[in-house]
């Protein structure tokens, strides 16, 4: 391919240095931008201004914004997997480890995320939503093989699948995430609760 004297190839957007990339500067700043206006409300061309770079450079990696946002999100759940991945290795109890990742759930705008995903699914094709489910399903994944070692090492009651109880955990933090006010405990108290309820369950203890 013919490149031009600065050595890019023609159409590809200038690099803003080696240790930036336009793809991933685009990316943080939509997915910023889809959370704190929605789908509707955002445009690439607000994007690109935010982000600092051409319209030319989003559309060279995005060519709409039903794809940005579906890469946008999919990357955030990437990084969730990978974060709840760490945590989840560490050297704490794993009721200590999960009652982390509440707090770290908590802390985040499930809300509106849930919102804004609503929002955004009729402009998303099939393909889209497809990749956007695997995406969140890989989080899932990261709690049920933390799950499943637990119950081969007798930390966690047999008979119920590991995925069937990653599933439940995360619904249960969306759920307080989503109904905090009227949940009647504490936001500090709230990842604990959740925790306490998801190891525990609500039989009455004698």
């Amino acid at each position: 391919m013919k490149k031009t004297e600065s050595g890019r190839a023609p159409g590809r957007p200038k690099h803003p240095g080696p240790s930036v990339s336009i793809r991933d500067t685009v990316l943080a700043e939509a997915s910023r931008m889809f959370m704190e206006h929605g789908f509707a409300h955002v445009s690439l061309n607000q994007i690109a201004e935010k982000a600092g770079v051409t319209k030319a450079s989003v559309y060279y990696y995005f060519p709409n914004k039903a794809d940005l946002f579906t890469a946008a999100v999919t990357e955030m759940m990437k990084r969730i997997a990978a974060v709840s991945s760490r945590i989840l290795a560490g050297e704490e109890s794993l009721s200590e480890r999960l009652e982390t990742i509440a707090k770290a759930n908590m802390a985040a705008s499930h809300g509106e995320f849930e919102t804004m995903m609503r929002e955004a699914l009729p402009s998303l094709s099939e393909s889209q939503q497809e990749e956007i489910r695997q995406a969140e399903h890989g989080i899932h994944k990261v709690l049920a093989d933390c799950f499943a070692r637990a119950i081969e090492d007798g930390e966690l009651a047999p008979g119920l699948g590991p995925m069937l109880l990653a599933y439940s955990f995360s619904a249960m933090m969306r759920v307080g995430n989503r109904e905090a006010h009227f949940i009647g405990v504490s936001e500090e108290e709230l990842p604990r609760r959740i925790v306490e309820l998801f190891w525990n369950g609500a039989g009455r203890r004698g």
